[in-house]
């Protein structure tokens, strides 16, 4: 079997998986596409399809929708009529179980923007960006029982500069990853594919983030907010008050001046810098409770917040 043969399908529904199939299907396109079902999204609650459905519909890619894969009959059914090589699994969102998870002579195949065993779990590039790194990477490994815990195929280090974002960090672990995945699914043949288990020292989980982890607290250093928010910032969003009201804030630097914790210290080019712990935060880009998102500094001269208030 050679590899420019390889047949897959592939599984995903978020946005780092609607990345990674549009990569991928520019090169080597996908038997099918299983993705979850529309569902109710956004302010008005409108049944939306998925991302990778999207990207799945642009490419005219053969598509199912589901509930639960695990419990899905006729769609497991529907697989094992016609199995592929492998199935790629990425940004999903199920437990890949039997039969689906030895089905194919390779497995199921599985993106992850990390360097396993660090960051296990469901939002490990906000996680990274929350604990400061300045690298981390992607895993492309088989799925195993277990979570993020399968032998891996390969690893590929990405660097974390301080103006990325979640969003940004998206992409360069999507570039990274698929690349590299798509010389093994064209230039590779499948007989020199080679699996190392994965070692448990050094394993981290990256758990799914909660809403209530984007309130922001000013006591703490510069540095951990500026992280927070670079991390956050995607969703579910980092806040505090004013007002009485929710500010949301999109965007933040480092700024050197110091001050009593909350408070609205100084103005830099028309922006407000809010004291920190430690350091302070000069506002770029902020999003008043009930309003649309703003720059800093239109919205400081809206709020007329004065010198010596505070955000709490």
């Amino acid at each position: 079997m050679m590899a420019e043969k390889l047949r897959f399908g592939f599984c995903g529904s978020g946005i780092f998986a609607a990345g990674c199939l549009s990569l991928i299907a520019e090169k080597a396109k996908p038997q099918w596409v299983i993705t979850n079902a529309p569902r109710p999204s956004g302010r008005g609650l409108q049944v939306q399809n998925t991302p990778v459905f999207q990207k799945a519909e642009e490419f005219g890619i053969i598509t199912r929708t589901t509930t639960k894969l695990s419990s899905d009959t006729e769609t497991i059914k529907w697989i094992m009529n016609d199995i592929p090589d492998l199935i790629l699994v990425i940004d999903f969102g199920h437990m890949i179980k039997e039969p689906l998870l030895n089905i194919t002579s390779l497995g199921c195949i599985n993106i992850h923007p990390s360097m396993l065993p660090a960051y296990r779990g469901s939002a490990p590039v906000q996680r990274a960006i929350m604990d400061g790194l300045k690298e981390t990477g992607v895993t492309i490994f088989r799925l195993d029982e277990g979570m993020d815990s399968g032998p891996i195929l390969t690893q590929i280090p990405v660097m974390i500069s301080d103006e990325d974002d979640t969003a940004a960090l998206l992409t360069k672990t999507c570039e990274a990853g698929c690349e590299k995945l798509l010389e093994y699914l064209l230039d590779i043949p499948a007989e020199k594919w080679t699996f190392t288990p994965q070692s448990g020292e050094g394993a981290t989980t990256a758990p799914k983030i909660e809403k209530s982890e984007g309130k922001i607290d000013w006591t703490d250093t510069s540095v951990n907010i500026f992280n927070k928010i670079r991390a956050l910032s995607l969703a579910p969003g980092t806040y505090c008050e004013h007002g009485g009201k929710r500010l949301r804030i999109n965007k933040a630097v480092i700024f050197p001046q110091s001050g009593k914790s909350g408070e609205l210290i100084a103005v830099d080019s028309g922006f407000p810098v809010i004291a920190c712990g430690n350091g302070s935060l000069k506002l770029i880009n902020v999003q008043p409770e009930g309003k649309k998102a703003q720059k800093a500094d239109d919205w400081l001269r809206g709020s007329r917040m004065k010198a010596g208030e505070n955000l709490h």
